[in-house]
């Protein structure tokens, strides 16, 4: 079941279920719920109002194979920011919630520019993908490299983590739901430092949206490279404060993602 596919459904006011190969364990991945959740909210908003900013809250298991639903409530309307709230509801319980600011371009005195920054080399680095039974199904969709950190669970002194990520499968325009899914792809930083196997969850996750792919001035196709940089900035009481970079392939800065992670070990 292609992303694509999955993306077309969710603009439908019908129930579906998503296949085990978007699997993590009994659940579905992550990125791609809230990815499903925004293209269904952000359909009717205006194309001059892009993406400024998503909140994300994991509140239980979105399961693989069983059919749910995604509800939408417009929260504000305002001349220049709307903000949505969207909801997915399986088993008469809401497991996934998001809500997502947009924004119009407005002239304002102040005019900072992120810098581009040079990145490491992609194609010299250590691949990762899909190993049956050792890692998430979801990552057969996925191809990644790293560049800074190490494997999961790897016993690793480095809290940082950084590399190149992609989707598998190719397709003409990349869109702000893809680059949700594909940030979530990549494992919490945090895992690394670990010796053995463990759980973890995201219980919340915020993305600020830097440069709007809509204003970039070219196109992303949908399996273009983009590179991750994260590190921890703090972990204790069984949770992991980590924060993420996210780059165009020339250093063109296009997001900010801060996540609260619960780890059980």
């Amino acid at each position: 079941m292609l992303f694509e596919d999955l993306l077309a459904q969710s603009k439908a006011d019908i129930a579906f279920s998503v296949n085990s190969s978007w699997g993590q364990g009994r659940t579905l991945f992550g990125g791609l719920s809230a990815a499903l959740v925004y293209k269904k909210i952000s359909q009717n908003i205006s194309s001059d109002r892009p993406l400024r900013s998503i909140s994300i809250n994991f509140s239980g298991q979105a399961l693989a194979e069983v059919p749910f639903s995604i509800t939408e409530q417009v929260l504000s309307n305002g001349k220049s920011i709307s903000q949505i709230n969207g909801q997915l509801i399986q088993n008469d319980r809401v497991v996934t919630q998001v809500c997502a600011c947009f924004g119009i371009e407005r002239e304002s005195e102040i005019e900072i520019s992120a810098a581009k920054v040079k990145l490491l080399e992609q194609g010299n680095n250590k691949p990762f993908g899909y190993m049956k039974g050792l890692t998430p199904e979801f990552v057969q969709h996925f191809e990644f490299e790293y560049c800074k950190g190490q494997f999961p669970f790897s016993n690793s002194p480095s809290n940082e983590l950084a590399g190149w990520m992609r989707f598998k499968e190719s397709g003409e325009y990349f869109t702000e739901s893809h680059l949700i899914a594909l940030i979530d792809a990549w494992p919490p930083t945090v895992l690394q430092k670990l010796k053995t196997p463990a759980a973890c969850a995201t219980v919340s996750w915020n993305l600020e949206i830097v440069q709007p792919i809509s204003l970039l001035s070219y196109s992303l196709k949908a399996n273009d490279w983009l590179y991750y940089e994260a590190d921890i900035k703090q972990a204790h009481h069984g949770y992991a404060h980590t924060e993420a970079k996210i780059y165009a392939s020339d250093g063109t800065l296009l997001a900010l993602s801060r996540q609260l992670i619960a780890v059980y070990a």
